[in-house]
């Protein structure tokens, strides 16, 4: 699950991942996953899932595996950069993230992410930075 951290410094679901439907599978450096299925409301105006949809789900999954993994030294996780390239559309069905951590340093992980269609084919790659920092509340 995406998780934030409230004023009080309790661990609560981030509400844009609720909105769209993100579906959490792993959190996971090594495989972290998110699934989304396809809805008429996330559609771009061709038709295709939109672009800011699927580039939504890797920042969700890479930040939130970054914060799983680093939240006890008391950091926080929060994107710094993202690329993604979009290779085929996905029209129906849903999305699915797979993502792994390159580099896992002290102040920056860096992250490959590949989106794959329900028949598994990729339809868009991803390189993703997430800055680590300490929280305000530690």
């Amino acid at each position: 699950m995406s998780a934030v951290v409230n004023e009080d410094a309790e661990v609560k679901a981030a509400h844009f991942d609720e909105l769209i439907g993100t579906e959490w599978i792993s959190s996971d450096p090594d495989d972290a996953r998110v699934r989304l299925r396809f809805r008429d409301d996330l559609r771009q105006p061709f038709g295709l899932m939109h672009g800011g949809v699927l580039s939504t789900l890797v920042e969700s999954v890479c930040s939130a595996a970054t914060f799983a993994a680093v939240s006890e030294q008391g950091m926080a996780a929060m994107g710094q950069s993202i690329e993604v390239s979009f290779i085929r559309p996905i029209t129906e069905g849903g999305a699915e993230v797979r993502a792994k951590a390159r580099h896992r340093g002290r102040t920056t992980w860096l992250w490959q992410a590949e989106v794959l269609n329900d028949e598994g084919k990729p339809c868009a790659i991803a390189k993703m930075t997430i800055a680590v920092r300490p929280r305000p509340d530690a």
